[in-house]
């Protein structure tokens, strides 16, 4: 089945500004090479299907996969008494822009589900880096982000239910 030339040419502009946003990455020693909880995965899985709803035909095929392989993400202990968080930056097409990526921190809930607790839905921006700060806000570890210019930086503190900037 021949596919039409819109349809080729949306597949052209997706793999280049796929191509773009996947050549962005964070410090190299924070690259993670084991995998996402599957928890977090599902959690994500909203994102994942608007992510693939851009693709017809064929090039809809492994969509997941390239999904899941723009995913950076960081393993992080955000409570004193152990309790680790998952921050996730998505460089996939369509969670990129001028502002950065797509980030979200999710945190592993008793009933085992992950809940996304940075801001009421996330955040964007281009990070340099992401540092657990020493000080305690509510029974967890205020977070510093650092963003690309290396100069901006953002405080996050836990307000009982998730994080946020003052």
């Amino acid at each position: 089945m021949l596919e039409s030339p819109i349809v080729r040419l949306r597949f052209t502009i997706g793999t280049l500004l796929l191509a773009a946003c996947s050549c962005l990455s964070l410090p190299a020693d924070s690259v993670n090479t084991k995998s996402l909880p599957p928890g977090v995965l599902k959690a994500l899985a909203a994102d994942e299907k608007e992510y693939c709803d851009q693709f017809l035909g064929s090039f809809k095929k492994g969509c997941q996969q390239k999904f899941r392989a723009n995913l950076l993400w960081h393993e992080l202990k955000v409570a004193p008494l152990g309790r680790t968080a998952f921050l996730v930056e998505n460089h996939n097409m369509g969670f990129c822009g001028s502002a950065g990526c797509s980030l979200h921190l999710f945190v592993q809930q008793p009933d085992a589900k992950f809940v996304q607790v940075f801001g009421k839905s996330g955040d964007v921006g281009a990070l340099d880096r992401i540092t657990i700060l020493k000080t305690v806000s509510a029974g967890y570890y205020d977070i510093q982000k650092i963003w690309r210019d290396g100069k901006t930086l953002t405080v996050y503190r836990w307000d009982g239910q998730r994080y946020s900037a003052p």
